[in-house]
Formats: C-alpha cells, structure tokens, sequence
C-alpha cells in the first residue's frame, strides 16, 4: 500500500481527450445530429497547474458518440473543428475576473498562478469572434477526502484489447481506499492517467528524417524520397528520454446516498494496460462533485446503458450547463465543472509482471518492430528524432518520476 500524499498538481488533461486512446472501454452513445453543436469543457480546480477550457464545434450533421470527450462527446475529428479567437474568461465569486488566453486553436489556459479555492465559485464567459455570448451557471467547489492508501495488483486476463482481435492485454489494477464524510451529500469522480517510456520519436514513409541545419537543431521533419518504395518506413531514435501519455477514458462516479460516513475499501480506480515491461507513472484523481454534475454525468451513464435495443429510445445530446445568452434554445454541449482533487502519483515497477518486453510501445501501437535507417554512404550520419511536445507526449520528466528508461 502507499499512503497518500496530497498535492496540487493538474496535468492538462481535457487537450488530450480528442485523440488519446485507452483499452478501457469507454461508455459510448452514438447521435446522429442534424444541426452544429457548440461543445464545451473544462474543469476549474484547486490543483496548482495552469487549466484549460476547451471550446469546439460539431460539423452539421456529425454523428459523434458519448465518452470522455468533454466527459460526454466524442465526435469524430474530421466532424470537429476549434473555435478560435474567442474572448474566453471566469469570473470568481462574482467578482474577480480571471482572464484565459488562447494556447492552441480551441483551448483556452488559466493565467501562470492561478488555483481554484474551495468553497469558491466560478462560473465561466466567453464570446467568439463572431459575437456569440455564452456562459456557464457558477459552481461551488466543495472538498473532496484525500485518498487514504493505493494498492496495485496485477491482472493477467485483464481487459478487452481494442487495438488487436487477439483477446485480452493484462493490466495492473490500481484500487484505493477512502474515508467518506459523513453527515452531508457527497459525490466523486475519478480519473487516471499514465506516461510511458517510448523510444520512436518519428516514422517517416517513402522518406527520410532530416534536421535543419545541423543535427542539433530543435527542427526535424520527414522529407519524401521518390527513389524509396511507397510502403517503405524509416523510425528514428528519440534524441532523448520521451514519454507517452494515455488517458483513462471511463466514467467513473460515485454518490455516498447509501454509504454515508463508511470507509470505502478496494475501490477499483483504474486499468492500466501492460504494453511495456519498463516502468510507468500512474496518477490517480479524485474530484469532488457538485450534484447538478454528477447529475449531468449520470444521464450520460445511464443513456449508454439503456441504448442498443429496438425498444430504446433513440440517443439525444444532453445539454450541459453552458447557455447562449441570446438563444436559450440552443443546446451546448459538454460541461463547465469546479472540483477539489486528491491526487497520487505512484511509480508502477511492472519486471516480471506477464510476458511484456522492455521498449516494446512502438511495436503495440504500430504492430510491427521499428524499422531504422542505417548508416550508409548517402547518409553516414542517421539523425535522431525530437520528442516533439504534445498533448500525448512530453519531453519533460513527470513529476515524481524515479527510474530512467
């Protein structure tokens, strides 16, 4: 078991759920819709890490599905596309503006410094440059119990493998305890996520990997070459430590209605799947919710469960809390949430756990073992490739990492 510790820390978590996949089943509704969709997300915490609100539009009738897109949508990417250029802010109790700015195309960061406080509320505002004026109810945060001890277990049969038809890939099942208040409402959520090490930082096809300049430069790219079979892959080294980061994509919540005041004991939080031998990070959250959330999250829960037969009812885009000042007709989708978190960072040592091997991340997500280019007279020095910073990838050691590769 590892105890807790309590720490402010967010990482950007709502810019990787666009394209981050997972072998956790995610829940998942399909909706065909016939008109655009505003489609807005975001959580104001009391993690000491800059937050993000993200602000996108459905294409005129995508059909999208349910999941941890926005904690409920998930269009796909050609049916999406970022609202750009809007004037994006949170006001604090009413009173104090928190102006956000700009990132990425359709994701919107809290100022440098900037922490949400218990027992505040925050409602969020922006108007897009079209002139379009939205904005959200205000939401209380109120405080979550810290996570008491962590466990691991691994699990040989572990979960469904998306990514292949072989069956199953094992996983290390992390389960928490925790003291639940007792006396008042309470309702959690939790999340999870995972870096790990990856050691193929470009795939070039039909092309080569060059650096600008010499072979230090921050610059890199695949350059085609004709004289190459189109089904030829070249995959370059990684100049660098890099790491990979995957997304739990369930949803996961919790009401204390029966277990008011009870320890809760053994509580399955995540899945983490065995790619590698090598060791991962594994962060684990809770979130304190609000009821009118928790409430939200329940209908996208329970819409998945009851779908799939002849005598459902068709699925419908649930509408959040998000509002268009001068079109109340209009439903937004997605949820602005507040939240205290509880977090543990835990170093998941997998050698000898099932029959993974060491760096063999590349191979599962691309089905085949790298390919380099070797040296030759062409070509005597082979570049090695940046780990190029993304919401999936980090060249920077998480915190509370411990080994190397």
């Amino acid at each position: 078991m590892i105890k807790n510790i309590h720490k402010p820390i967010w990482a950007i978590i709502l810019s990787f759920v666009f394209f981050v996949s997972s072998c956790i089943d995610p829940i998942k509704v399909s909706v065909d819709a016939s008109k655009s969709y505003l489609i807005v997300d975001g959580i104001i915490s009391d993690l000491d890490e800059q937050q993000v609100i993200s602000i996108f539009r459905t294409n005129k009738a995508a059909n999208f599905a349910s999941s941890e897109f926005t904690a409920t949508i998930a269009p796909k990417s050609d049916d999406i596309f970022p609202v750009k250029e809007a004037t994006v802010w949170v006001m604090e109790n009413g009173s104090n503006k928190i102006d956000l700015f700009e990132y990425e195309p359709g994701y919107y960061k809290t100022p440098p410094g900037f922490v949400g406080k218990v027992g505040s509320e925050y409602a969020l505002f922006f108007t897009t440059k079209e002139g379009e004026k939205y904005h959200s109810t205000a939401e209380k945060i109120v405080p979550v119990p810290e996570i008491a001890t962590l466990l691991s277990k691994f699990n040989e049969k572990g979960i469904k493998d998306k990514s292949s038809n072989t069956g199953n890939i094992s996983t290390h099942d992390i389960y928490i305890d925790f003291i639940d208040p007792a006396g008042e409402k309470n309702f959690y959520r939790w999340k999870w996520f995972s870096y790990e090490i990856q050691n193929i930082c470009e795939t070039c096809k039909q092309g080569r990997y060059y650096r600008s300049g010499t072979n230090l430069s921050p610059v890199g790219e695949c350059i085609k070459d004709l004289s190459l079979p189109s089904i030829n892959y070249f995959d370059y080294f990684c100049e660098s430590l890099c790491w990979d980061i995957f997304l739990g994509s369930k949803i996961d919540i919790f009401s204390d209605l029966y277990t008011d005041g009870k320890t809760q004991y053994d509580k399955l939080v995540a899945q983490i799947p065995l790619y590698q031998s090598n060791p991962c990070l594994v962060v684990v959250q809770q979130y304190s919710m609000n009821p009118n959330a928790y409430r939200y999250l329940k209908l996208i829960e329970d819409q998945s469960v009851n779908t799939g037969t002849l005598a459902d009812t068709p699925p419908a885009p649930i509408k959040g809390n998000v509002r268009n000042v001068n079109n109340e007709s209009e439903i937004v989708l997605g949820y602005f949430g507040v939240s205290a978190v509880s977090e543990v960072r835990y170093m998941l040592n997998r050698a000898g756990d099932g029959s993974a091997i060491k760096d063999n991340l590349f191979k599962y997500q691309n089905k085949r073992d790298p390919i380099p280019e070797y040296e030759s007279d062409e070509r005597p020095i082979i570049p090695v490739a940046i780990c190029k910073p993304s919401a999936s990838r980090t060249a920077i050691a998480p915190r509370n990492w411990q080994f190397g590769r």
